[in-house]
């Protein structure tokens, strides 16, 4: 049964991420890929998360906001270390060297254009299927597994699918495979 959310908040967060592991667990999923700018949403998961799924959290990149800057509280990180869990932080693929073309000199480039096209669903949808992606080509997760992916609006998640990830040279092979929660304005 598809959730559907009206706002994107720490309640939300907690709800979804109560139906994700659920929905893992009667799916026999074990890789569960999360965004986490601050170190939130990553908090909530870890504190929550069963036996024997496997987070994988996709953070910004350093410098995504500001030169040097790591928005990931670094307590948080050390929850993780030496965990079954893993934490990803590195160039968002649909922001990469293309989107420093966009800043300076306008314009839009393929990565750009997939990733409105994707926002369509909403901006969850887009974080969802760009953190997998980007999990997969780090040799987080397989791309031959169903995973449960997540994505938010603004802060923490409301959005979620299962999916079948691919890597970035070949976006024909993804695939979806439930959709568990989106946004909604009704």
């Amino acid at each position: 049964m598809t959730m559907y959310f009206a706002k994107s908040d720490e309640e939300t967060t907690r709800t979804l991420l109560k139906r994700i592991f659920e929905r893992s667990a009667e799916a026999g999923i074990k890789d569960v890929v999360l965004p986490s700018t601050s170190g939130r949403v990553a908090k909530l998961a870890y504190e929550t998360v069963p036996d024997p799924i496997k987070l994988t959290i996709v953070t910004h990149s350093v410098g995504f906001r500001e030169p040097d800057g790591d928005e990931f509280d670094q307590e948080v990180k050390k929850l993780y270390t030496g965990t079954r869990h893993s934490i990803l932080t590195a160039t968002h693929l649909f922001r990469g060297i293309d989107g420093a073309f966009v800043k300076s000199a306008g314009g839009a480039y393929p990565p750009q254009v997939f990733a409105t096209a994707l926002r369509l669903f909403g901006q969850g949808t887009k974080v969802a299927v760009e953190i997998a992606i980007m999990a997969a080509d780090a040799g987080m997760i397989r791309t031959d597994q169903w995973v449960v992916t997540a994505g938010g609006t603004s802060h923490g998640i409301d959005t979620a699918y299962i999916i079948k990830a691919c890597h970035s040279n070949d976006l024909s092979l993804f695939k979806f495979g439930e959709l568990i929660a989106i946004p909604s304005s009704l």
